[in-house]
């Protein structure tokens, strides 16, 4: 598993490497290198205490929002002064 991790330099011997969004994972270090190599240690052993679920939230489904209006300018006498550069456009009715 590859996961995302900010390294930045405190000092020119001090280095902290911290996971994105689990702020509970931070290592400083002397060098780079030690700093990778502990913040992946202490990643591993923090994702094998942790278990990773998805839940259901009650509500509306949220769809997909671009077919709300899909469609909604096909009884619209000027939609085809609306299209780019002038052209027509063939549409079924």
């Amino acid at each position: 598993m590859n996961y995302p991790v900010i390294i930045r330099a405190e000092s020119a011997h001090q280095y902290v490497a911290q996971p994105l969004g689990i702020p509970e994972v931070k290592v400083v270090a002397a060098t780079e290198a030690e700093a990778i190599a502990q913040v992946t240690e202490a990643l591993g052993h923090w994702l094998a205490a942790a278990k990773v679920i998805h839940v259901a939230v009650p509500g509306e489904e949220p769809g997909n929002p671009w077919l709300h209006a899909f469609g909604r300018s096909a009884t619209d006498p000027d939609f085809l002064h609306l299209t780019p550069c002038g052209r027509t456009v063939l549409v079924d009715r």
